[in-house]
């Protein structure tokens, strides 16, 4: 099996829900599942904010070097589940690639039944990037345990 998140610049977002589902999977002795991330809009030169990997880091998660990858057809033919961030990505991906849809969700959608945007953390400091993170956290660990239980 094989997940991917996707977000705008592939370095916050997408990144979080990656290395926590990953993370995930290392805890429970799962290597049956490939986890991967996108971007819509990346620049290959970013690098991951500090305050991502500080985030990550106060949840026992040491990242890797990570660079921004665009999302592909490839991508989206050989994933099984792949989540985006907000409407706009949806619409923008499903449109391109209608042949997918059928695998594409809206990540709080996937988790609540509930159609919202995440919000960015990327410009939020302090509390609201904290909260904005843990919501990424608390969504992809949901997301882990419906797809564990389906399969």
């Amino acid at each position: 099996m094989k997940i991917c998140f996707i977000c705008h610049a592939n370095v916050c977002r997408s990144f979080i829900a990656q290395e926590i589902f990953k993370n995930l999977l290392k805890k429970d002795n799962r290597t049956d599942i490939e986890v991967i991330s996108r971007g819509t809009y990346t620049l290959p030169y970013l690098s991951i904010p500090l305050k991502i990997k500080n985030f990550l880091l106060e949840n026992n998660i040491v990242c890797e070097n990570h660079t921004p990858t665009q999302y592909s057809k490839q991508d989206l033919s050989s994933s099984d589940f792949i989540f985006v961030m907000t409407e706009e990505q949806y619409d923008e991906i499903t449109d391109k690639y209608a042949e997918y849809s059928d695998k594409i969700y809206l990540l709080a959608d996937f988790v609540s039944n509930k159609t919202r945007d995440i919000e960015d953390p990327i410009s939020l400091d302090g509390k609201k990037f904290i909260k904005a993170a843990e919501n990424v956290k608390e969504l992809t660990i949901i997301a882990y345990k419906k797809i564990l239980s389906t399969n």
